[in-house]
């Protein structure tokens, strides 16, 4: 076992905290809701199911956190399918969303994020 001085160990809870706030800091920002929102943008944005909270990692607009990939780069070059899966069945690091949205919902994400980033020209 290692002893460490009061010194020592205020020090580690110090950096401890430092740590947990810069991962927490990473997290995105939802957009604001506006009577215009589109549904997929409320589903993405946490804003329908409290589960499904796509804006903590991708940031509330798609452009990315340290957390997740800016979505303009990748839903450009995916097609409609390969994005259902990967709300299904979550990539990676990312969670699956399979039966905390219904596949009506995962079209109007995919819808949203169209919107946002169209296909890449072919």
């Amino acid at each position: 076992m290692v002893h460490r001085s009061p010194h020592q160990w205020l020090f580690v809870l110090t950096a401890s905290v430092v740590a947990v706030s810069a991962l927490a800091s990473c997290a995105g920002t939802q957009l604001a809701a506006t009577p215009t929102s589109p549904p997929g943008e409320a589903l993405f944005n946490g804003r329908v199911h409290e589960d499904v909270n796509c804006y903590r990692c991708h940031n509330g607009d798609g452009t990315g956190t340290m957390r997740g990939p800016n979505l303009a780069k990748r839903v450009p070059g995916l097609s409609d399918q390969d994005i259902a899966k990967a709300i299904d069945e979550g990539p990676g690091l990312m969670p699956s969303f399979k039966g905390k949205v219904t596949s009506e919902e995962t079209a109007q994400i995919i819808a949203w994020l169209r919107q946002r980033f169209p296909r890449a020209p072919q």
